[in-house]
């Protein structure tokens, strides 16, 4: 499973929900719920990641065997993931299904969608896909590896923070929740790049690949 689940990133969040001092009785349940849609948003990040071709690949003719000779790009969101318009209801979802019912929810919930699309943005910004896939007969025959890192916490914090006030949400705690989200998007998104491949069989011309790849 590439994308971490649910459960997995509620650890995170509970975690670092924990350390940035917020431990109201709400807590564990926002936790839940980040794990959940952050869960969904990385599972549909991983079934529409797209390789994006013209990666430099070293396969002469005959017969087109090889390996790519450079780095490879991910296309960003929309093309290449979810968009904050496609994971706001399932923040929504999540909130409702946790009894985060108050009256901020509709904003919290557009904030997180807001923050969790920029953090993949930026994840296939600084991911790229490493040089060394071996060709075959004009493909792809090997899994390939990535390389770079998944944005860090001081990067997404301010992001995050910035979404949460254009929301309208600016009591005390807001920074704290900005650096707990901004934190448990960064270590979900280090786990999910350490097992990320990319899958075998992209189309290779001599000097290039020729079709885009897809991530498994």
């Amino acid at each position: 499973m590439p994308a971490p689940s649910a459960s997995e990133i509620e650890n995170l969040a509970s975690s670092a929900l924990q350390s940035s001092g917020l431990r109201g009785e709400n807590a564990p349940d926002l936790a839940k719920a980040l794990g959940q849609v952050c869960g969904q948003a990385f599972t549909l990040f991983v079934s529409m990641a797209m390789v994006a071709p013209g990666i430099p690949a070293a396969a002469p003719p005959p017969p087109g065997s090889g390996s790519t000779a450079g780095p490879g790009m991910l296309l960003p969101p929309p093309a290449g993931g979810p968009g904050a318009s496609q994971l706001e209801p399932i923040a929504l979802g999540a909130l409702s299904s946790n009894k985060l019912n108050g009256e901020q929810k509709p904003a919290l919930a557009k904030a997180i969608a807001q923050s969790i699309a920029q953090a993949l943005t930026l994840f296939c910004l600084q991911v790229q896909v490493a040089p060394g896939m071996a060709i075959a007969g004009f493909a792809t025959s090997s899994p390939g590896s990535l390389v770079g890192a998944a944005p860090a916490k001081p990067m997404l914090q301010p992001l995050v923070l910035g979404f949460l006030q254009a929301e309208g949400l600016r009591g005390e705690n807001i920074p704290d929740l900005a650096g707990a989200m901004a934190e448990t998007l960064s270590n979900a998104l280090t786990q999910m790049m350490s097992r990320l491949k990319v899958t075998p069989g992209i189309p290779s011309s001599p000097g290039a690949t020729a079709g885009p790849g897809r991530l498994m």
